[in-house]
């Protein structure tokens, strides 16, 4: 019997015993009989018809597959990097706008202007779940265009606002069009690359936070130098800037991102097959275009969606630190420009921490939770330093602050796991979206316990972010711990049974004449969840 429609029931997987790669349903052999098929229709990877006849080739060759990645590097990874810089630079412009004059100019109190921040945050958390629907329904890429298209039009209106009323609407719409980026980045390397290489990349893609840093603190000590009553003010020409940088951007990525490898065109059709062999190690496919129901309560089943939820969840109660970090620093007692320039090694700060990080992954592969629980023992120094150090002390309350950045090596080591110990497309996007559910609550909450009232010493938000940083470090272990103790349960569970895992499942495809072929493809391209998959380990 089939599987049914794929909203509710599981694929049901074959035997192995026949090694053909695509043979017709009349022509099984008699000892296949009554093999159990997937129907095409029913949901099955995009690269299913790209990798029919190619189950049986052999191992790719590492030549082969390093030209392969330095491929996809030079095509994707510029990207990427111009996106994620871009998008820090957007959510963050409120905060160089604080010291180029629109808080005089929109007549915004401190707690006005922290509700801004959060503004941006409540929109991203109301849509991240659909545009995780929507991104799994509609081209990956072109969706991501549109939605950069959407965020440029709403930064370049912030440039018309003179209330606070105006500013949080178009905050909100902003994180609501920004809310696809971190999850469809996820999902676009996931598709590419292999599990290492994911960690790798995502971590220099988040580089680009810092490079963003130290652009805008560059940009920021430029505009700072016009008159704050010229037209357009200060503030309003850092916003058309980024205005005009989103709007290039969402050309270039309808024309130049690919949805997934079958529609790459910088591939040929055996570069498409060879990355799609390159991957197929992860254990987690590449894409489906069908929800599937059961896989959706499977991951809110699944303990690891919450932990992963938690983390994102505590984690960005730090984040504050990126609206206010302008206040604080002119708050230790330097003027404008200097602290539009003084902001410049915390970027630099953040692009050491994360090279470091996967130099180390690379060296040691499967040990994210180790460098992403050492990752935030910095901040919990940074914190405890910037509350006991003496007031006097500007340049060792000042270094504190750029110490803090290396916390982002953490969170970059998290995201990467997220990304890959999880299976089953609709699965991958549904934790996905969850865990940036609790990214989106940590960064309303982040803003509100930096109130004016603690300035200048900001006793009570540094208590709270060291706080922050030490339960990080605790929820990190507790992941490894269940990770490990799962794939120590599933090595004993084969050890016990004395059988091998499925490797190879059948998709059945009706042919233009209504004869049936089935094909024979590696189970993660027949959309099944970690959970399904008993041959899945989970990366540590």
């Amino acid at each position: 019997m089939s599987a049914t429609v794929g909203d509710s029931v599981a694929p049901t997987l074959p035997r192995k015993d026949t090694s053909a790669s695509s043979i017709d349903e009349k022509h099984l052999p008699s000892d296949d009989s009554s093999v159990e098929v997937h129907k095409e229709e029913e949901g099955v990877d995009v690269v299913v018809g790209l990798y029919s006849g190619h189950a049986e080739d052999a191992a790719l060759d590492p030549a082969v597959a390093s030209k392969i990645r330095a491929k996809l590097d030079w095509n994707l990874l510029p990207l990427l990097f111009i996106l994620y810089t871009l998008q820090f630079l957007d959510k963050n412009s409120i905060g160089a706008g604080s010291i180029l004059g629109i808080l005089t100019d929109a007549k915004l109190t401190a707690n006005q202007f922290n509700n801004l921040g959060s503004a941006f945050y409540i929109g991203y958390i109301i849509f991240v779940y659909p545009h995780a629907q929507m991104m799994q329904r509609f081209p990956i890429a072109k969706y991501i265009a549109v939605n950069i298209f959407l965020w440029s039009v709403f930064i370049g209106l912030q440039c018309t606002c003179k209330s606070y009323g105006g500013l949080f609407a178009l905050r909100f719409l902003l994180g609501a069009s920004e809310g696809c980026i971190t999850s469809g980045i996820m999902t676009i390397i996931s598709m590419f690359y292999t599990r290492v290489e994911i960690s790798q990349r995502l971590g220099w893609t988040f580089q680009c936070n810092g490079i963003a840093q130290i652009l805008s603190s560059f940009m920021a000590y430029g505009v700072a130098h016009i008159d704050m009553k010229a037209h357009p003010r200060p503030w309003q020409w850092f916003m058309i800037i980024i205005t005009l940088l989103s709007l290039s951007v969402s050309i270039l990525y309808f024309w130049r991102m690919p949805d997934n490898p079958t529609n790459a065109r910088f591939l040929s059709e055996q570069d498409k097959v060879d990355v799609v062999k390159r991957i197929q190690v992860n254990q987690n496919g590449i894409e489906t275009k069908v929800w599937k129901r059961y896989q959706f309560i499977e991951a809110l089943k699944d303990p690891k969606t919450w932990m992963f939820f938690f983390f994102a969840a505590v984690a960005d109660l730090q984040g504050g630190l990126g609206i206010e970090y302008a206040i604080i620093i002119k708050g230790f007692g330097f003027n404008t420009l200097q602290t539009t320039l003084l902001n410049i090694p915390s970027g630099f700060a953040m692009i050491i921490a994360i090279t470091l990080g996967t130099i180390a992954l690379k060296k040691f592969p499967n040990s994210r939770t180790i460098i992403g629980a050492l990752g935030f023992v910095p901040g919990v120094i940074g914190c405890f330093l910037l509350m006991y150090l003496p007031w006097e002390n500007k340049a060792g309350l000042l270094t504190q602050i750029y110490i803090i950045q290396f916390g982002g090596v953490g969170f970059v080591m998290m995201l990467s796991l997220c990304a890959i110990v999880f299976s089953g497309h609709t699965k991958k996007m549904t934790v996905n979206a969850i865990f940036l559910v609790g990214y989106a609550l940590g960064q309303i909450l982040c803003t509100q316990f930096w109130k004016q009232k603690y300035r200048p010493r900001n006793m009570v938000p540094w208590t709270i972010q060291l706080c922050t940083y030490i339960a990080d470090i605790t929820i990190i272990l507790t992941i490894r711990w269940y990770l490990n103790r799962e794939n120590k349960r599933r090595d004993a569970e084969q050890i016990a049974s004395g059988k091998e895992y499925e490797e190879f499942g059948y998709i059945e495809h009706t042919r233009e004449d209504g004869s049936v072929q089935k094909i024979k493809v590696p189970i993660q391209f027949m959309d099944i969840t970690d959970w399904e998959n008993k041959a899945f380990r989970y990366a540590l």
